[in-house]
């Protein structure tokens, strides 16, 4: 063994010298590092502390932790670069350091599977409080439900009354008619980063929903019990759905939770929309 330490942190609101990651792509950055430092002897640990998660999560010791505060808030930043964050940690496993403060979002977005290891890790990090848990369950009634996520872009978040363009909002609408809802085997949940179109389709098709409006990270104080929330309700799904019409990646937020749980999902994503089918056993379908 070593004795090192590697802490993914998530740092407090204004902290960041990067745009900050949404907790997909934390949850993502979790996976990649415990995948690459299982067998180096270097102990991986996460660190939420300084954010609204800390009460949100029944922390399991043995991945969680509290670190110094300010070690936290100047952790490292690796964001979509492998490299730099393959470099730093042979550098750290050489070096004389014991603990290694970083925040990643590596790893790839349209991996359909990662190791029993990995996924047991990861889903320590879902264990949110009985009250969440039952919240959830007294507002969407049903045991069993579907869950259909909409993304339109980063500026919702920071404009709650926004609207999707008019000529994105058709398309919306045509997918989930033609592509959605005659698969449907449960009732559905809808979410998006857009409130005003997630009230929408609500109405329009009769869809259960949670009633805050959804965030996407620990950005600013009170925001991080509806990701939870959210994120929450996406485990327990059993099936997922993503439209991104919005960029061309798939949601860390949606698609990796799916993948820890192993819940089949579908993405459309911009610019083609080609349905792309992912089974629990990590088979990639498209049509």
């Amino acid at each position: 063994m070593t004795g090192k330490r590697v802490i993914q942190v998530y740092k407090a609101p204004h902290q960041w010298t990067n745009s900050p990651p949404g907790l997909g792509d934390f949850v993502r950055g979790i996976c990649h590092l415990a995948e690459k430092l299982n067998g180096s002897g270097i102990e991986l640990r996460v660190d939420v502390s300084q954010t609204g998660f800390v009460n949100l999560i029944d922390q399991d010791p043995a991945i969680f932790q509290t670190g110094d505060a300010g070690r936290i808030a100047a952790a490292e930043e690796y964001f979509v670069d492998h490299v730099a964050l393959h470099a730093r940690l042979v550098a750290f496993l050489h070096s004389s350091d014991t603990e290694l403060y970083v925040c990643t979002n590596v790893g790839a977005w349209n991996r359909t599977t990662i190791p029993d290891y990995v996924r047991a890790y990861a889903r320590k990090f879902y264990q949110f409080n009985r009250d969440i848990e039952e919240t959830i369950s007294k507002a969407l009634i049903t045991p069993q439900y579907e869950v259909l996520s909409v993304r339109c872009g980063d500026q919702f978040y920071s404009d709650p009354n926004g609207h999707v363009r008019a000529d994105v909002q058709p398309l919306i609408f045509s997918i989930i008619e033609q592509q959605v809802l005659p698969r449907l085997q449960t009732p559905l949940v809808i979410t998006s980063d857009c409130h005003e179109l997630k009230l929408e389709l609500q109405r329009r098709y009769g869809l259960l929903a949670l009633p805050h409006r959804s965030q996407h990270g620990a950005f600013e104080t009170g925001s991080a019990l509806p990701v939870a929330m959210d994120m929450c309700m996406l485990k327990n799904s059993r099936f997922n759905y993503h439209i991104n019409s919005w960029a061309t990646w798939w949601s860390g937020f949606s698609h990796y939770t799916s993948v820890v749980f192993q819940i089949p999902s579908t993405n459309f994503r911009a610019p083609q929309f080609v349905r792309e089918e992912v089974t629990a056993l990590g088979e990639l379908r498209t049509a």
